[in-house]
């Protein structure tokens, strides 16, 4: 199932790029977000509202913010996702391109909880798997 995790994941990714909407057909009702610690929007967003909300307000402080995917990785019941978020402040001309890796926890193809790290090192570290 991991490796149709890590698909699938890479497909809701995709999506959350074209669209700027979470892809609620991943996310499990009762998903737990996590975000930075280091960031304004510290906190976690909980169920489909809260990732709704958490994604709208991204989107909302950029003209053209971009995820790229650099890396997926495959860790059993979890997906570590190595990616750049790129764009330009709205209303200034203040680019962002900032590393980060999200850890979604999978269960019966959903998404249960999402925790982000600052570095790839920390995500692995997080879940035991340091390089």
């Amino acid at each position: 199932m991991s490796r149709e995790n890590v698909k699938r994941v890479r497909e809701s990714y995709e999506f959350v790029e074209r669209t700027h909407e979470p892809d609620f057909e991943l996310l499990h009702p009762d998903v737990e977000w996590h975000t930075r610690a280091d960031l304004p929007d510290t906190g976690t967003r909980r169920g489909h509202d809260g990732a709704g909300k958490l994604l709208s307000e991204w989107f909302g402080a950029f003209d053209d913010l971009s995820l790229k995917i650099d890396e997926l990785i495959d860790a059993g019941d979890r997906v570590i996702v190595v990616l750049r978020l790129h764009g330009c402040v709205r209303g200034s001309i203040q680019e962002v391109d900032m590393p980060e890796t999200h850890v979604l926890t999978m269960r019966d193809g959903k998404t249960t909880e999402i925790h982000e790290y600052q570095t790839k090192a920390e995500a692995l570290k997080a879940v035991g798997l340091a390089e």
